[in-house]
């Protein structure tokens, strides 16, 4: 008589998506609180002081254009109108950019932020009017949109990303179309969401799978930094940047 030995089958292994810490979102809701302090001096009959912040920070184009203000670029992502604009801004920022914080890293997360940022701003230079005044940060926030819709898009086969995808292109469409209603800028929105599609087309996270013991389940790691993503944002800078000396030259 023979015998077989029954050896237990080996258990699926499962794929692990890395997900980074949360580290850039919280001090990035404390700056633009803080930015917003300001605000409270119109409580006590001070607007002076409110307008000064937001003729200083916000962004005009007259004042990109003529004296040359390049900084107000950046510190319109930070200002806010009232107490609605900075608390609906800031829930989205922390339920969308947690997400794709942990999905994109840190690094990468605030490269795409900063870039959606920027190319809000400069499409608003290019195209609004030459006195308007533009704040929040909802340009950068419609940047991650954009970083989340190219991840989603990339890993669909994944089903609970396939949801993502979905979910942030009604999210997208929907920025877009409130982007048309008076008192909200469209090109702002536009822009950032653009460049948040050019991050992460840049920097979306490439995986590697790590197959573990026979026990173990396979592991996935985040290929590192390389050539390809470092060619991607000298693309993309570039583009800013020569957008934003068309801007300057033709306005």
């Amino acid at each position: 008589m023979v015998y077989e030995e029954q050896v237990p089958p080996s258990p699926p292994q499962v794929l692990q998506l890395p997900l980074a810490p949360i580290r850039a979102i919280y001090p990035l809701i404390v700056v633009n609180v803080l930015a917003f302090i300001p605000y409270l001096s119109t409580l006590f009959n001070l607007e002076d002081i409110w307008y000064l912040t937001l003729g200083l920070g916000g962004l005009i184009p007259l004042a990109v254009l003529d004296y040359y203000q390049l900084w107000r670029l950046i510190t319109t992502g930070f200002l806010h109108a009232d107490f609605l604009h900075i608390a609906f801004n800031m829930y989205a920022l922390y339920n969308i950019g947690r997400s794709a914080e942990r999905l994109f890293g840190t690094g990468r997360f605030l490269l795409g932020y900063l870039l959606a940022l920027l190319s809000g701003s400069i499409l608003v230079t290019a195209i609004a009017g030459r006195e308007t005044l533009t704040i929040g940060a909802s340009g950068a926030i419609m940047g991650i949109v954009g970083m989340l819709l190219i991840y989603s898009k990339n890993y669909r086969e994944v089903p609970a990303v396939n949801e993502m995808f979905g979910s942030m292109l009604r999210i997208a469409l929907l920025n877009l179309g409130i982007g048309l209603l008076p008192g909200i800028s469209l090109w702002g929105h536009l822009g950032g969401f653009l460049g948040g599609v050019a991050a992460g087309w840049a920097f979306c996270p490439r995986y590697q799978v790590l197959a573990g013991t026979e026990w173990s389940p396979a592991c996935v790691t985040v290929e590192p930094w390389g050539t390809r993503q470092m060619q991607r944002l000298g693309l993309i800078t570039a583009g800013l940047i020569a957008a934003l000396a068309l801007t300057l030259w033709v306005r």
